[in-house]
C-alpha cells in the first residue's frame, strides 16, 4: 500500500507541476495577431474579411505635419502635440467614410456611405498605438454634441467649424486645406496647434488630473482617408 501510495503522490505532484508549468507558458503566449518575438505590429491579422485594408503609418512621417503655435500660452505652459498612432483606411468610390464618432478618442465608429459602420480599435502601449483592428458592427451610437460653444474666430478669418469634443475645437481652412484645433477652456479662440490635412471629425478625451489628453483626427492625408491620435498638453 505504501508503494501504491508513493506512486500515486509522485503522480499527482508531477501532473501538478506539469500543469504549472504550462500555465506559466501559456502566460508567455502574446494575444492573437501579435507577430513572434513578442513584437507589437502595427495592425493586427484581419479578423473581419469584409473589413476596408488597414494600414499602419509610422508616427515619425506625421510629425512634421503637426505644429504647435508659437503664440499659444496657458499661464507660462506653451502647447505640445505628438502623434501616437495614424491608420490609413482603403476607400472606393462605393464605399467612403461620411461620418467618424467616439465617446473617447478610441475606439472610432466609422460610417460608410454604403450603410456599413466599422469600428477602429487599437492598443495603446508604450506612447504608441499598435495592433489595430477594423471589425463591423451596428451603425446605432451616434450621439448629438452636447459641447458648450466655443470662442468663434476673428472676424475676417475664413474657417468653417468641423467639431468639438472635450472642449477642444476643430476648424478647417479649406483654402490651406489644414485643420486648426483649440484648446479646452479658452475665453478667445486661439489656436493650440495645426494639422496639415483636411479633417471631417474630432475625438478626444482628456486626463482627470492634467491638462492633457488625446485627440484623434479623422480626414484625408495627401487624399488618403486617415485616422490620427496626438498626444497633447494644454
Amino acid at each position: 500500500m505504501k508503494n501504491k501510495a508513493s506512486v500515486c503522490t509522485r503522480a499527482i505532484s508531477g501532473i501538478t507541476i506539469a500543469a504549472a508549468a504550462i500555465s506559466a507558458h501559456a502566460q508567455l503566449v502574446p494575444p492573437a495577431g501579435y507577430s513572434g518575438g513578442g513584437l507589437r505590429p502595427g495592425v493586427a491579422v484581419p479578423s473581419d474579411p469584409s473589413a476596408p485594408p488597414l494600414t499602419r503609418i509610422p508616427d515619425t512621417a506625421l510629425w512634421s505635419l503637426i505644429h504647435v503655435d508659437p503664440l499659444y500660452l496657458r499661464g507660462s505652459a506653451v502647447g505640445h502635440a505628438k502623434v501616437v498612432g495614424a491608420f490609413a483606411i482603403a476607400e472606393t468610390s462605393k464605399a467612403h467614410v461620411v461620418a467618424a464618432w467616439s465617446s473617447g478618442f478610441l475606439p472610432v465608429t466609422l460610417s460608410l456611405s454604403d450603410g456599413r459602420c466599422y469600428v477602429l480599435q487599437a492598443d495603446y502601449e508604450g506612447g504608441t498605438l499598435s495592433n489595430g483592428r477594423l471589425n463591423k458592427l451596428g451603425c446605432d451610437g451616434q450621439r448629438k454634441s452636447d459641447e458648450p460653444s466655443l470662442p468663434p474666430p476673428p472676424p475676417g478669418r475664413s474657417l468653417r467649424f468641423i467639431g468639438t469634443a472635450w472642449g477642444y475645437g476643430a476648424w478647417a481652412d479649406d483654402r490651406a486645406r489644414t485643420t486648426i484645433i483649440t484648446a479646452p477652456g479658452a475665453t478667445t479662440f486661439q489656436p493650440l496647434f495645426t494639422a496639415q490635412m483636411t479633417s471631417t471629425a474630432i475625438i478626444a478625451m482628456n486626463s482627470p488630473d492634467s491638462p492633457s489628453g488625446n485627440v484623434t483626427l479623422v480626414g484625408k492625408i495627401k487624399d488618403q482617408l486617415t485616422v490620427v491620435t496626438l498626444q497633447v498638453r494644454y
